[in-house]
């Protein structure tokens, strides 16, 4: 069949010779295309749908969700619902939802706009309130302000860094009002906090190591992480996400991030197929393949 995949770059990238390998017609679409697509701009969102026009596609997977498309009785949409983006796009709201399933907060030391922050003692992360062209967080060194141009005008709010024992991430899938889990990273303590949800590219690899995490600690993280996920099945969608998380020596569970998208890192399946792989999106999340990162291979 006829697949259009929307993502970013790096995102399904490997998946695309696996399908094609299957017989199936792959055109990807990624934010290195001539519409900043991550931005959710309406002439990104128009660009998408003019391709969607032209290559006529069975299925549309899309993993950019501030790029929300309506779904269409043309092809299979897999992607999120407006709700469902919303997880990733609003970080002010959903820092909210995720104190009121049990998660703790990172203190926050400043509510400003994106580009009007004030320099810190300590370590931060500067994030947009709610949808913009900065979809990512921002690790801000101490006594600095970020150097990049941000657009002005946009609410943001500023998180304190704390002295987590690890960092985590939990790769998960939804489909058909159900989820799985399908694998638990941990990372040393040695730079862990939320520089992690930045997307690095190339230099993430070389500020984290993976771990094993203790029991204890990947058992408290779970546990916080199903009572999201019952949450999140609510909202609606098929695809896949991440959530981010910080936990301390006395296994205290600290909200980083919930990803309504894969990371950017992912590079090759250890078990499954491809074809597990689609069906997991579309009808049964079990099948989900374990994906490598990069730093893995």
């Amino acid at each position: 069949m006829k697949i259009l995949i929307i993502a970013l770059d790096q995102t399904y990238n490997f998946t695309v010779p696996l399908l094609e390998a299957d017989g199936h017609e792959v055109l990807l679409l990624t934010h290195f295309d001539k519409i900043p697509l991550i931005s959710g701009t309406p002439e990104g969102k128009a660009y998408v749908l003019e391709q969607i026009a032209e290559f006529q596609p069975d299925t549309v997977i899309n993993a950019i969700p501030s790029i929300v498309l309506p779904t269409s009785s043309d092809y299979t949409y897999l992607g999120n619902t407006e709700a469902s983006s919303r997880l990733e796009t609003y970080k002010w709201e959903t820092r909210q939802k995720a104190a009121e399933l049990g998660w703790s907060l990172p203190t926050v030391l400043e509510e400003c706009d994106l580009d009007a922050m004030s320099p810190q003692s300590g370590k931060t992360y500067l994030k947009p309130k709610g949808l913009s062209t900065l979809a990512s967080a921002i690790q801000v060194p101490a006594n600095t302000v970020h150097n990049d141009v941000l657009p002005p005008n946009i609410p943001a709010f500023v998180e304190q860094d704390l002295d987590y024992d690890y960092a985590a991430d939990c790769m998960f899938t939804v489909a058909n009002g159900a989820y799985h889990i399908s694998r638990v990273v941990g990372y040393s303590s040695e730079g862990a906090g939320n520089e992690k949800l930045i997307e690095a590219g190339p230099d993430w690899t070389d500020i984290y190591t993976l771990v094993t995490l203790p029991t204890a600690a990947e058992t408290a993280f779970i546990t916080k992480c199903r009572a999201w996920l019952d949450y999140v099945v609510t909202l609606g969608g098929n695809y896949s996400g991440n959530l981010g998380g910080g936990i301390t020596s006395s296994n205290e569970i600290y909200w980083f991030e919930h990803n309504a998208r894969p990371p950017n890192y992912c590079t090759s399946f250890r078990e499954g197929t491809v074809q597990d792989w689609l069906d997991g999106l579309t009808t049964d999340p079990t099948k989900t393949p374990y994906v490598l990162y990069s730093i893995e291979t």
